[in-house]
């Protein structure tokens, strides 16, 4: 794979917008927990979403960058990851706090708030010992939802299933193609998130 496609799909499928995608997706989902909310309500829900746990922590990164406490954006060192998750979960948690405190949201954004949350504490705690693939982590945590959603409410999300598996391909080849990641850091991170989404469902 050229390196300026996979730089390209890892920035289109950068971790921090997989919550964004997750929403975008729960939004258009042809269920109650979709047509429960306006379209003004879920225009708003999704910018908040957007900025908790994408702008926000992608702003704090860069000053981090810019002030030499970690030597790159990219974040492609175990030690340049600690500090950036921790600000990641506070982000995070405040988007959950922010959602649990509005009457009307449907549990299930709450649920997947609340755990996307949790994973990036997961991911902190790995990463002081391991260096996994966030991408990949992130891109299977969203495989593990849809096929969740699907068999807990029934519903028929086979082609967008299908679709997500081969972006999941492309994304694990890509960070391996960059040499951001060894085959065994992007199969780990996948299953971890695969696994954390799907478990959650099939056991609610």
């Amino acid at each position: 794979m050229d390196f300026k496609i996979a730089r390209i799909i890892s920035y289109v499928f950068h971790p921090l917008l997989m919550s964004m995608y997750s929403f975008l997706l729960l939004f258009n989902m042809d269920a109650y927990f979709a047509s429960i909310l306006s379209f003004k309500g879920k225009l708003i829900i999704l910018s908040f979403i957007f900025l908790s746990t994408f702008v926000f922590p992608s702003v704090f990164t860069y000053v981090l960058y810019k002030r030499k406490f970690i030597s790159s954006m990219h974040l492609e060192k175990k030690e340049d990851r600690n500090i950036p998750f921790i600000f990641t979960i506070i982000f995070y948690y405040g988007a959950f706090y922010m959602l649990k405190n509005n009457d009307g949201i449907p549990a299930i954004y709450l649920i997947l708030m609340l755990v996307s949350t949790l994973m990036v504490i997961l991911i902190f705690f790995i990463n002081l010992k391991y260096k996994i693939s966030i991408h990949s982590m992130s891109i299977g945590a969203l495989n593990g939802l849809l096929i969740g959603v699907a068999y807990r409410f029934q519903l028929d999300l086979s082609l967008i299933i299908i679709i997500s598996i081969l972006i999941a391909g492309f994304i694990g080849y890509a960070r391996i193609a960059m040499n951001a990641h060894r085959p065994s850091e992007v199969y780990s991170g996948y299953f971890i998130g695969f696994l954390s989404l799907v478990l959650l469902f099939f056991f609610l």
